[in-house]
């Protein structure tokens, strides 16, 4: 583990001093080096270690962010603080490895809060409009103020188990009468994250004000934290869990179920994907509810799909804004015409979103509803208007931006470039590859 942080801090320090993009495939080459050990539960060295779980997430991270670099080649091009915007990348991946590979939990805490730091450089930074100083201040109000309850169960943890190692931690075998309450104590830091309804304003304002890197990166990783920290610290609670299973499962399928109408209702393409981004989060949230081993291996696999998913459609909506400077939907009608290449994607994405064959999110969605549905089966209602209003939403993106009568005033569209194809292909293939390889990911 010590190997890939040596190297990636390494990188973080070359993105001063020229081109550095070419590390990326030799970073990942070593990553593959790790599946030798595939079928040992825990990798552990020192403070850090590995299992199945955190090891498809850094893997997400590295891939993620090469695809960030590739999609900013406009910053390089028009010297917007390239350098400064690269050494920020590093660092947001350096912090993302330390919070999925550390084995402490108070050294988690630690990581899991400096994660906020470059996503809030970016949004402040590199935004597009005046108001992405009021975004920023609502993803540190939201997260700082939630992560406080979880700091103060973290010592509690500790002292109750003399150390804050997870390896020698084990579930409580007897609970306190207030462990309940104790319980959302220390998720509701991660269901902040998640996000869960409720708790998601921070995410939309955030998502419309960030970058297209930015997006990309809070799509694509920081939301999976969420799952993960909440994945950790619901062993410990196994009573607790199976006790206030049916409140944490009617909160994700209520929320996302909510969340899928206003999705409906949106005009801004960052804005309804942002939506959608929480829907799927609700279903994760209801799979994790479930209390099974079954719903926490399509949460992974729900994680993996939807952060390459949501960041290829945060991607495009990037590249329409590039070429219209607007992101109404009102606006950016009748890409087909203008972009017929770009509209291919959409469509891909699009069907990947709603959770269509071929791609990894149908393994995922149908391993949570299973999962949803053993709990139990009077939630069948709500899954089917879950089902249904998820294909509804992103029918809707698709048809709005590619068909209709396009704006008169962007006849001079260029279509897609080399760059934009690989981008995209690159968010593709995994979703397709991994569907024949779901069983690498099962605990």
């Amino acid at each position: 583990m010590l190997k890939f942080l040596i190297l990636m801090i390494g990188l973080m320090l070359m993105s001063f001093f020229g081109e550095f993009v070419f590390f990326f495939p030799y970073l990942m080459l070593l990553s593959v080096g790790w599946l030798s050990v595939y079928g040992v539960k825990v990798l552990s060295v020192s403070f850090f270690g590995s299992d199945i779980l955190s090891w498809f997430l850094i893997l997400l991270t590295f891939w993620v962010v090469m695809l960030m670099v590739i999609s900013s080649h406009s910053y390089k091009v028009y010297n917007y603080f390239y350098k400064k915007f690269i050494f920020v990348l590093m660092l947001m991946m350096v912090l993302l490895f330390l919070t999925f590979s550390c084995l402490d939990l108070l050294s988690f805490y630690v990581f899991f809060e400096g994660s906020l730091i470059p996503i809030y450089l970016l949004i402040v930074g590199w935004g597009y409009q005046p108001e992405r100083l009021q975004a920023g201040i609502y993803i540190l109000m939201y997260t700082i103020f939630a992560s406080l309850p979880l700091l103060i169960s973290i010592f509690y943890l500790g002292s109750i188990m003399g150390g804050y190692s997870f390896l020698f931690f084990s579930s409580f075998t007897e609970l306190p009468s207030w462990a309940s309450f104790w319980f959302f104590f220390t998720i509701f830091a991660f269901l902040v994250k998640l996000p869960a309804f409720y708790v998601h304003l921070w995410l939309p304002k955030a998502h419309v004000e960030a970058p297209v890197s930015g997006s990309m990166m809070l799509a694509g990783v920081l939301l999976k934290l969420g799952c993960y920290g909440m994945m950790r610290v619901m062993m410990l609670f196994t009573g607790s869990v199976v006790y206030l299973s049916s409140i944490l499962l009617s909160l994700g399928l209520l929320g996302g179920l909510m969340v899928s109408f206003i999705c409906l209702r949106q005009v801004d393409l960052k804005g309804l994907i942002a939506y959608s981004s929480v829907s799927h989060m609700g279903l994760a949230l209801g799979g994790l509810g479930s209390w099974g081993l079954w719903g926490y291996s399509s949460c992974l696999y729900m994680c993996l799909a939807h952060g390459l998913c949501s960041s290829g459609l945060f991607f495009l909506s990037g590249v329409v804004y590039e070429r219209s400077g607007s992101r109404s939907m009102m606006i950016n009608k009748g890409m087909l015409e203008i972009m017929p290449s770009l509209a291919f994607w959409w469509f891909i994405f699009c069907i990947g979103n709603m959770a269509a064959p071929v791609v990894l999110n149908l393994v995922g969605e149908l391993g949570l509803l299973g999962s949803i549905l053993s709990f139990s089966f009077y939630s069948l209602v709500f899954l089917m208007f879950f089902s249904f209003m998820g294909a509804s939403y992103s029918l809707y993106l698709y048809s709005s931006t590619q068909h209709g009568k396009y704006f008169s005033g962007l006849r001079s569209f260029p279509d897609g470039g080399m760059r934009e194809f690989l981008v995209l292909f690159l968010h593709f293939f995994p979703l397709f590859f991994l569907i024949l390889e779901v069983d690498m990911m099962s605990f």
